[in-house]
C-alpha cells in the first residue's frame, strides 16, 4: 500500500517539480502557467485560444506549461485531454497544490506569466470571453494574456497586472487533522 501511495501521488510530484525547476540553460525565462480542469467546460472553451496563443508566442524565451489541480486527475485523465484538445505544450499534475499555492491561482483557466526571477508579471484570464460563469461574450474586447506575451514579445519589462479570471473553482485541500 505505502509503494502504491508513493507511486501515485509522490513520483508525479517529484517530476514536475524536477521538470519545473531545471536550469535556465533549459527552461525558457518567462513561463507561462495555464491552470486548467478537465472538467471545466471554460477550460475546455480556452483549449483553441491556448493553442493558438502557444503557436504565436512560444520561444526559447517563453514557454507554456499546462497545470491541471484536481486532486482527482491522473495521468491518464490529463494525457486524455492533451489529446482530445491538442494541447502543444506540457501538462503536469498538481494534485497537492505545489503549484496552486506558489502561484496563488484561484480558479481554472488561469494564467500566471512569471519572469526569470520567478516573479509573477500577470495573472488572471486569457480574455474576457467571459462576463461571469454562465454568460459568455458576443465579442471580445480584451486579449489580457496576448497583450502581455506582446510586451514581452518587444523584450520590455512588464508591470505587474491582475485581471479577474473566470472559471471552475480549484478547490482548496483539506488539511490532515
Amino acid at each position: 500500500m505505502a509503494i502504491e501511495m508513493i507511486w501515485r501521488y509522490k513520483l508525479p510530484a517529484i517530476a514536475s517539480v524536477l521538470f519545473l525547476s531545471a536550469g535556465a540553460a533549459t527552461c525558457a525565462p518567462y513561463k507561462v502557467y495555464v491552470f486548467l480542469s478537465e472538467t471545466c467546460p471554460i477550460s475546455r472553451y480556452y483549449t483553441l485560444a491556448l493553442k493558438d496563443l502557444h503557436a504565436k508566442y512560444a520561444s526559447d524565451k517563453l514557454e507554456f506549461i499546462g497545470v491541471f489541480p484536481n486532486p482527482l486527475s491522473t495521468s491518464h485523465t490529463i494525457a486524455a485531454f492533451k489529446e482530445k484538445f491538442s494541447l502543444p505544450f506540457p501538462c503536469i499534475q498538481d494534485f497537492d497544490h505545489t503549484w496552486v499555492n506558489r502561484l496563488r491561482a484561484t480558479i481554472t483557466p488561469e494564467v500566471v506569466v512569471v519572469n526569470p526571477a520567478n516573479s509573477a508579471v500577470y495573472r488572471g484570464r486569457i480574455d474576457n470571453a467571459f462576463a461571469r460563469i454562465g454568460k459568455r461574450r458576443r465579442i471580445i474586447t480584451e486579449q489580457d494574456l496576448a497583450a502581455v506575451l506582446n510586451i514581452l514579445g518587444e523584450e520590455k519589462s512588464p508591470s505587474f497586472r491582475q485581471t479577474q479570471a473566470i472559471g471552475c473553482f480549484i478547490t482548496p485541500l483539506q488539511k490532515a487533522k
